[in-house]
């Protein structure tokens, strides 16, 4: 089904093209895992995949972003390089809304910049139109606007918010949002949510329904 080999350069190399797309990002991180300190993961795909990169840099102490290259070798193989860290640093972050962006006109784009045990730290951008469809889990929930136009389903009610409003959901209240201009939000969840926690997120983003 797909090719891996080893090679003396200490690189492990694998094709997931023939993968179906939901299960190439865990595919990925599971070799990954593999790998020795200083080891290469060089992975061929059909496209390069900025959002396992995004949860990577921040997700895995042990991914070596600064040294992640993608190439485009053909009109649907692309190579990207995924090394692991021979040392592991500081889990503090300094970042940015604009350092982080991603453009990604198909979808929301949630970008991970911390996880703990405890709490999720999230950058989420919004073309106008894109959303986070309403659902109901068993997290709490921390939104700020920092731009940009929307608005926030929060249990019965509905906010229409702008830069610098604040809405806060506690676990089991129904949440949703949706982009009104491109928006910039901090989302900040507690505790991390699971796969559970995904799957009514992710059935209604396939339906396309917001409510």
């Amino acid at each position: 089904m797909f090719d891996m080999t080893e090679s003396q350069e200490k690189e492990r190399v694998v094709d997931v093209r023939s993968l179906n797309p939901p299960a190439r990002h865990s595919y990925i991180m599971k070799i990954f895992e593999e790998l020795t300190p200083g080891e290469a993961l060089l992975v061929v795909n059909d496209h390069e995949p900025v959002h396992l990169v995004q949860f990577m840099k921040h997700e895995r102490k042990d991914f070596d972003f600064s040294s992640y290259k993608a190439y485009q070798r053909g009109p649907a193989e692309w190579v990207e390089v995924f090394k692991k860290k021979v040392h592991e640093h500081s889990n503090i972050v300094f970042t940015s809304f604009e350092k982080e962006k991603v453009e990604d006109n198909s979808a929301f784009s949630p970008v991970p910049v911390f996880t703990s045990k405890d709490y999720k730290v999230i950058l989420a951008y919004f073309k106008a139109g894109q959303f986070i469809p309403v659902h109901t889990p068993s997290i709490d929930l921390v939104l700020l606007v920092h731009y940009g136009n929307g608005e926030v389903v929060a249990g019965e009610r509905k906010f229409d918010v702008k830069p610098g409003d604040l809405v806060v959901v506690p676990r089991g209240e129904k949440r949703g949002i949706r982009a009104l201009t491109d928006m910039e939000v901090l989302h900040l969840v507690s505790p991390p949510p699971n796969d559970a926690d995904h799957e009514e997120v992710a059935q209604k983003l396939l339906q396309g329904d917001f409510i």
